[in-house]
Order: C-alpha cells, then structure tokens, then sequence
C-alpha cells in the first residue's frame, strides 16, 4: 500500500498503472482519486487482467480503463502525457521473508528481471508529463533490481530526478549508493528500503522520481 501512497494521486491527475493486475494498488490509487480523474490500468498478462477487472468491478472503481500491453511498448502509442505513473515491476520477490520465499530465485532470474525493469521504468519515464511524478517499486531486496534499475534511469535521461519522500510512522533505511564494486548516483539515498524488521512486513524497494520540466 505504500507505492501508490509515495504517488501522491490527485483527483485531477492522469494516471498510469503500468503493471496493473491484480489491481490491489490501482484500486488503491482509484480511492486516493476520490473515483474521479482518469486512471490507465495497464498489464501484459490477459489472465491476470482477468482479474484485474473483476477487482476493479468489486471495488465500484468508474474511473479506470483496462489496457493490454507489453508496457515496454507503450511509448511509441502515448509520450509525455500521464501527470503520475506507477511502476510496480515484476520482480524475484526475494524481499518475501515473512510469506514465502521464492523456491525459483537464482541470480541468473535476477539478471533477466533487471532487463526487464529497466525498459519498464525507461518506458515509464517517457511517458510522464514534465514535471510529473513515477514511482519505482519492487518486493525484493536485491540491489540489481532496485538501486542499479534506477541509476540506469538516470544515467540516460538528464531529466530525472530522485525525491526524498516518507510516510510518518513507517521506519525505514535509505537507498544503496554502492553494491560490491559499483557506485551508484548519490540520489539513490533518497530512495526507501523497508526491511522485515523495521516495521514487521517483508521487504520492499521504492523510489520516487520527478521528470523536471
């Protein structure tokens, strides 16, 4: 619950979801919105659009639309043009200490997310108005999906910047800047690394990042 919380959706805004289903968190940025707006709901499974739609139908959500993409592909449709974007990408759920553990995590898996990340935020960022808002999140914990996503990001496009950005009550570490031998852009430290034993969850990695104007 805490991504859509670091979007900051106003009733005003237009918004995309960019990795959708289920829709816990679309459903969550719809009441944020007060039901009004207009939120892109976007995902590239039709199974788990399946039930996407049925949560939004539950929630009494009227102001979302259903899409069906490869979000990578997206900006060659629509540039420049969402107000917020959220990007919760498909991740090796490795921050699952609390629940469960993934039994297909293997470092080569890892390599393959981070690929698949980076053209997601890429996409992303592209897609954001001038002077909008993409938030960045995972449940895992690795640096590869998380810090080294963002700071490619920011090594290709001039105009993005990491924010500092926190919820009262909910403790939390500040992003990595190094991993091993890589040192990452020193905004990185603004981004939140939720670990188990802050606040009794499992992990989670989020940024939030503006596209100056």
């Amino acid at each position: 619950m805490i991504p859509p919380l670091f979007l900051e959706p106003k009733p005003e805004d237009y918004v995309l979801d960019m990795c959708a289903a289920p829709g816990s968190k679309t459903t969550q940025i719809a009441q944020l919105m007060k039901n009004k707006g207009a939120i892109i709901a976007n995902d590239v499974s039709l199974k788990r659009i399946s039930s996407l739609g049925f949560n939004l139908q539950l929630c009494g959500v009227i102001n979302t639309a259903v899409t069906m993409f490869d979000g990578r592909k997206l900006p060659s449709i629509i540039k420049d043009h969402f107000d917020k974007v959220l990007v919760d990408a498909p991740c090796s759920s490795s921050g699952h200490f609390l629940s469960k553990f993934p039994s297909n995590f293997t470092e080569e898996r890892v390599k393959s997310l981070h690929v698949l990340q980076r053209g997601l935020l890429i996409a992303g960022f592209k897609m954001l108005k001038p002077g909008g808002i993409l938030v960045y999140s995972t449940c895992s914990i690795h640096p590869f999906e998380n810090e080294a996503v963002v700071n490619y990001l920011l090594s290709k496009e001039g105009k993005a910047r990491v924010e500092y950005f926190e919820i009262k009550g909910i403790r939390f570490h500040p992003g990595l800047t190094e991993y091993k031998e890589k040192t990452f852009h020193p905004d990185l430290k603004y981004c939140m690394r939720i670990y188990p034993h802050d606040n009794y969850t499992d992990a989670f990695f989020i940024a939030r990042i503006r596209k100056e104007r």
